[in-house]
């Protein structure tokens, strides 16, 4: 029996939720699917997972996870830069770094803003306190070398 094959924009209007948010629960591995040229298919068992999970995921079915999965820290770092050449250096070698960050620090993230009017980059990260020792150290780094001399 063949199974019927849902797009993204089927499902949208029967889950009730936004593309988006289907295509992050794609990403995520809560709905699963399979890419179809550019578009994203679902087939119907992995619709009636989705929705069976959905369902069970009720707080007192779920496995309490412990402190350490549970705690996730974020901080804003702001350099003062004349210019974005070297802020966006910095970026670049940090986001090189956290590619390939080991698994066992979890999901993390890292976004960078420059704002040419004051003259700051604004580093924002977010992950598990692992994650943010290490952030935290390459920072420690990156800033011996630009300490002035006494």
């Amino acid at each position: 029996m063949e199974q019927k094959l849902y797009s993204i924009e089927d499902l949208a209007p029967l889950l009730k939720l936004h593309p988006k948010t289907i295509l992050r629960f794609i990403h995520e591995g809560k709905i699963r699917a399979r890419k179809v040229g550019r578009t994203w298919m679902i087939q119907e068992d992995g619709l009636n997972n989705y929705l069976q999970g959905e369902a069970s995921d009720k707080p007192s079915n779920r496995q309490q996870k412990s402190l350490v999965e549970r705690i996730n820290v974020s901080a804003v770092v702001e350099v003062e830069e004349q210019d974005s050449d070297e802020a966006t250096r910095i970026s670049n070698s940090l986001l090189a770094i956290l590619n390939s960050k080991d698994d066992s620090y979890g999901k993390s993230r890292f976004d960078f803003f420059y704002f040419p009017e004051i003259q700051k980059a604004k580093y924002v990260f977010y992950g598990s306190p692992k994650f943010m020792s290490t952030v935290l150290d390459i920072f420690h780094v990156l800033s011996l070398g630009r300490e002035e001399p006494v």
